[in-house]
């Protein structure tokens, strides 16, 4: 799924708005051969996302409703929310299981016992906090360049000092509804950095990667992007159309009938 458009997923700002905005992106390999398309639809701080292909199937969807996500699934007609008591929840299982291992090591031989320490480090020693932060996205101007008729700037993306992407970005009075959309964006990035604050450790950090952190760190509206992976250009993310258009207030809500599911089973 596209880093800088996703899930998954931008400081929520409150206005009235005359239309919403429908942006179609799509992900091509560095041969030019597409991979996914998806749609981006956004108004009053709201948003959803529709792709038919890549990590999420043609049938899902994912909303942000500005305090929440939802990940629809169409096929089964269920959906699933995504939220702080969510989180919440995850972290206390989390750390129930791992108590529960540690009963468990402690009835163990030595030998069997610090074998099975060091496989526990190796899985869930990030998760749980035993190891350092990974730092936010860190942005760098590199000049001007120029993608489908547009001026644009150019920004490298550097994760752990390492460069994920770059990025062509446009002027935001350019691009037709682009300023409407980055909003958007920033706003779900505001909310994805609260739900970090409430995980622990390297598991709040990794909410860093969310594409929505980078969307805070760049002026104007991306139309192009290179995904780097291992040091090298992986693909590429071009904004196709963006224009505006009036959103059904539905569009950004579980449709009727479809059942709210527990992610942990009742468990």
């Amino acid at each position: 799924m596209p880093r800088l458009y996703l899930v998954l997923i931008t400081l929520l700002v409150p206005f009235a708005t005359q239309a919403g905005v429908v942006l179609d992106i799509v992900t091509k390999d560095m041969a030019g051969k597409e991979q996914e398309r998806s749609q981006i639809y956004a108004q009053d701080g709201f948003l959803r996302l529709d792709s038919d292909g890549g990590p999420f199937a043609a049938d899902v969807s994912l909303i942000f409703d500005g305090s929440r996500f939802l990940v629809i699934d169409h096929g089964e007609k269920t959906y699933i929310i995504m939220d702080e008591a969510m989180l919440t929840r995850m972290t206390d299982k989390m750390n129930e299981a791992m108590e529960q291992m540690k009963a468990q090591l402690a009835n163990m031989p030595p030998e069997q016992r610090a074998l099975a320490e060091q496989m526990m480090q190796s899985q869930m020693g990030g998760m749980m906090g035993d190891s350092v932060p990974s730092p936010p996205p860190r942005v760098e101007v590199t000049g001007n360049g120029e993608y489908g008729g547009r001026a644009c700037t150019m920004y490298d993306v550097y994760e752990n000092n390492i460069k994920t992407q770059e990025i062509c970005s446009a002027p935001l009075d350019k691009v037709e509804g682009a300023a409407e959309m980055m909003a958007t964006f920033r706003g779900m990035a505001k909310f994805v950095k609260k739900l970090s604050e409430s995980l622990p450790g390297p598991l709040g950090s990794s909410f860093n990667e969310h594409p929505g952190m980078v969307a805070e760190l760049i002026n104007g509206f991306p139309i192009h992007t290179v995904e780097f992976r291992m040091g090298k250009p992986d693909s590429e993310i071009v904004m196709e159309v963006i224009r505006e258009e009036p959103l059904a207030a539905a569009k950004f809500k579980a449709p009727d009938g479809y059942q709210l599911q527990d992610p942990f089973g009742g468990r």
